[in-house]
């Protein structure tokens, strides 16, 4: 091969099909309409409990359900996106979320609510992972972290939504006219993601211009035992998990859950100011990722761009444990904007994941992937619960004010952030393709 055939044949392997912006486009609206359903019924909770006759206690399970089908959804998306393919996956999660919706909209009683609730939350969960499946077989390699970062990250679209304009949609339809539309815009999108996405491209499969039919590899496809042992039995699996989970703590712990009753009781602010400060990690989550990628990009090092996010948990978590008592409302805006930053090595984390297996597995290693920060935020959020309520009942903490409380309480999260620095430097080591060292 001469050198300007080889120039056009890298030139070729670099480039991004307007058919692939298109299918990769649809494919994350249907991951927003998703996450928008999962997350959308505190804004309306009150109605909710009221027109079910339900008690708080009642409400709690009903979103739990949501909430564990989700997680548990993970893995089994993952390997159906490689055996079946994501275009299907797609399908069968807007049929799913069509009839959930429907079905919450139309529920009389609490099991049934529940019952739809869990029904959500399976079909969210067909959401995410075959979309990035997808920029896995229509991108050049190169660009498969930021496409999922950037999927990732249109979930903050899902979180405005789910805010102001659904409660002003629910107060003048009420909530159950609301779902009903959420199902009718499920099945519109049902007839678009079956006549435009597609698995592959059909084209000739030349390496980096994204994949033809059939895997890369050439591998044989496995069943979901079989794609399972081959992913959870490679010790570099567990190390990205423990890298992924860690940079992704903070995140699920504090911004998710603890922010708000920290800025309330840690720092006296009112439910409207510390409302206003929270708005700044929806900002944070939506750039934070994409930046994070270009920044690995430019350097050529995605493991490096995860130490440096690692080391920002650690000082991020340092502030809220010994921060002062009476901080200044720039340092708590600047926390709120940067609490997120952990969850921004997600779509590095994916790249570098991907990297250590075979193409045919690649739904499967994220899909698990994507389960393990589930399963550790819970956990976690527990443990602080259960350390900060010690710590508010202990008399040998009565002299202490309700910050320094909840620094009490984060101390397990540091600890972790701490392991997740040495684990990503690890994973710095391990790393074997240039790009991601």
């Amino acid at each position: 091969m001469t050198v300007n055939q080889e120039t056009i044949a890298q030139g070729s392997a670099s480039r991004v099909r307007p058919k692939a912006i298109m299918v990769l486009g649809l494919a994350c609206v249907v991951y927003i309409l998703a996450a928008l359903e999962r997350i959308s019924p505190p804004v309306v909770a009150l109605d909710i409990r009221a027109s079910l006759g339900i008690g708080p206690d009642e409400m709690g399970l009903m979103f739990s359900a949501t909430f564990f089908a989700y997680a548990l959804m993970q893995p089994f998306a993952g390997f159906s996106a490689d055996r079946f393919g994501p275009k299907r996956c797609l399908v069968a999660c807007l049929i799913l979320l069509a009839l959930a919706s429907i079905w919450f909209s139309r529920s009389g009683s609490l099991f049934s609510a529940a019952a739809a609730r869990a029904l959500v939350g399976l079909a969210a969960g067909f959401a995410f992972v075959p979309a990035v499946r997808l920029s896995a077989n229509w991108l050049p390699e190169r660009y498969f972290g930021m496409a999922s970062t950037c999927i990732l990250a249109a979930s903050a679209l899902s979180n405005f939504l789910a805010g102001s304009p659904l409660a002003r949609v629910a107060g003048k339809f009420g909530w159950r006219w609301s779902f009903l539309m959420m199902g009718f815009v499920a099945a519109a999108l049902l007839v678009l993601v079956w006549w435009i996405i597609s698995d592959r491209p059909a084209d000739d499969g030349r390496a980096g211009d994204a994949l033809a039919d059939g895997p890369r590899t050439g591998a044989k496809e496995l069943g979901f035992l079989q794609a399972t042992k081959q992913v959870l039995r490679t010790p570099i699996f567990w190390l990205i998990s423990l890298v992924y989970s860690g940079t992704d703590l903070l995140y699920d712990t504090f911004t998710g859950l603890w922010a708000g009753p920290f800025l309330i009781e840690g720092y006296g602010l009112s439910s409207v100011s510390a409302g206003n400060m929270l708005s700044m990690a929806a900002i944070g989550f939506l750039i934070g990722g994409p930046l994070m990628v270009m920044l690995g990009d430019r350097w050529k090092s995605y493991s490096s761009v995860i130490i440096c996010l690692a080391l920002c948990n650690v000082a991020i978590t340092s502030f809220i444990i010994w921060g002062p008592d009476d901080a200044a409302p720039w340092m708590l805006y600047l926390l709120c904007l940067l609490g997120p930053m952990g969850v921004h090595a997600t779509g590095l984390i994916f790249a570098i994941g991907k990297s250590f297996f075979p193409e045919n597995v690649t739904g499967t290693v994220i899909g698990f992937l994507n389960l393990m920060p589930f399963t550790v935020g819970a956990i976690m959020q527990r443990v602080i619960g259960s350390v900060l309520a010690h710590v508010q009942a202990s008399p040998a903490y009565l002299g202490l004010g309700a910050h320094a409380h909840y620094g009490q309480a984060f101390k397990p999260v540091l600890g972790w952030a701490i392991i997740t620095v040495a684990a990503a430097v690890w994973l710095k080591r391990k790393s074997s393709v240039t790009i991601f060292k």
